[in-house]
């Protein structure tokens, strides 16, 4: 069998002016958007705290991330879903943290022979840009992710 007929699970995260391609593995959970709490003096990119299973899960805007500055909001609050992935720095002070996804992502079986290169640059959150399909895609630096993250919760 040869390598470009493997196929990983992946999910696709629709974000506000873009989507996230997320390995299924990453992916704890989706669950519908639910109100956060809210930390005093944290950047705007950092929602707040899901309680989940009994864990204060920290809530990021991937958009809001990328761009330092900007606005979060909901396309529609109705169709938004919190995506929880493992945190995977191994750090026992973040098991888990949360993006927000405007709608329910959609789960897709990925031969690496269909992602093709763009060329685009990407910023610090991302680790490539990438066509699928008939779209283009992030992939997200999770280690940068959860390193901004735990410089806001330490």
């Amino acid at each position: 069998m040869s390598e470009s007929s493997i196929e990983i699970p992946t999910f696709i995260l629709p974000l506000q002016r873009s989507n996230l391609l997320v390995p299924n593995a990453t992916v704890a959970e989706i669950i519908p958007y639910e109100p956060l709490q809210r930390m005093q003096d944290s950047p705007d990119w950092f929602l707040g705290f899901l309680g989940w299973r009994g864990v204060q899960v920290p809530v990021v805007s991937f958009e809001m991330l990328s761009v330092k500055r900007g606005s979060f909001s909901l396309v529609s609050v109705s169709s938004a879903s919190l995506v929880i992935l493992k945190a995977l720095g191994g750090n026992p002070e973040l098991r888990f943290f949360a993006m927000v996804a405007q709608a329910l992502p959609r789960l897709v079986r990925i031969k690496e022979n269909e992602l093709f290169e763009t060329g685009e640059d990407s910023g610090e959150t991302e680790l490539q840009k990438v066509r699928y399909a008939d779209e283009i895609v992030s992939l997200p630096n999770l280690d940068y992710i959860e390193s901004s993250i735990l410089e806001v919760i330490r």
